[in-house]
C-alpha cells in the first residue's frame, strides 16, 4: 500500500528571493530536503525570460517543484513525500516550514494546503 503526502502553497516572496537565480533556488530546495532528512537524487532549474524560475528536486521519497512568479511576487511551491518505506509525514510537514521560512522569512504555515492519500 502507497501512502502519499501532498503539501502545495502559494507564498508571498521576500525581498531576497527576487535575487536569487536559478541555482539559489535549487540550493535553498537541496538544502531544506537535506534538512528535513530527505533524501535528494536529482534536480532541474530553468530561468524564463524576462523573468521567473522554475525548480524541481527528485527525491528518493517523491519531489519537490516551485515557480517564482516575480510580477506577482509569490512562489508557488508543491512537496509530494510517500511513505513506501517509513512514515515521513513529519518530514514533509518540516520541509514546507523550512521553506516558508527561506521564501517568505515567516514561521506559518498557515497558507499550506495539506492532501493525504492512500491507495
Amino acid at each position: 500500500m502507497i501512502k502519499s503526502h501532498h503539501f502545495s502553497a502559494i507564498l508571498p516572496a521576500s525581498q531576497i528571493v527576487f535575487s536569487w537565480e536559478a541555482a539559489d533556488f535549487i540550493r535553498v530546495l537541496k538544502n531544506a530536503a537535506k534538512t528535513a532528512k530527505l533524501t535528494v537524487i536529482g534536480e532541474l532549474a530553468y530561468a524564463f525570460q524576462p523573468q521567473g524560475v522554475s525548480a524541481v528536486i527528485l527525491l528518493a521519497e517523491s519531489h519537490v517543484a516551485l515557480h517564482f512568479w516575480p510580477e506577482e511576487a509569490k512562489v508557488t511551491i508543491d512537496i509530494h513525500i510517500c511513505d513506501y518505506q517509513e512514515e515521513n509525514q513529519e518530514k514533509a510537514r518540516l520541509l514546507a516550514k523550512i521553506l516558508t521560512m527561506e521564501i517568505s522569512k515567516s514561521d506559518r504555515i498557515s497558507n499550506w494546503n495539506y492532501l493525504y492519500i492512500v491507495g
